[in-house]
């Protein structure tokens, strides 16, 4: 048996069909300061709704963002 407590645990973002595995520039980062980050690169993100999930198989946290129906920008 393993323990999954001993290794950091992994985030992804998810913006539309793009996957963005964290690395170190992320780490440590609240998911706000991360939203801030991506911003420029994706203005979508910046009025989205965030859904964070975790991936039972690898124990990899998945932070989505989904665009708000009606919302440019």
């Amino acid at each position: 048996m393993t323990d999954h407590a001993a290794t950091p645990q992994t985030r992804v973002f998810v913006i539309g069909g793009v996957r963005i595995v964290e690395d170190a520039s992320m780490a440590g980062k609240s998911t706000p300061e991360i939203q801030k980050m991506l911003t420029p690169l994706y203005p979508q993100i910046e009025n989205a709704t965030v859904r964070e999930r975790t991936d039972e198989a690898t124990g990899m946290t998945i932070i989505e963002w989904i665009q708000r129906a009606g919302r440019k920008g």
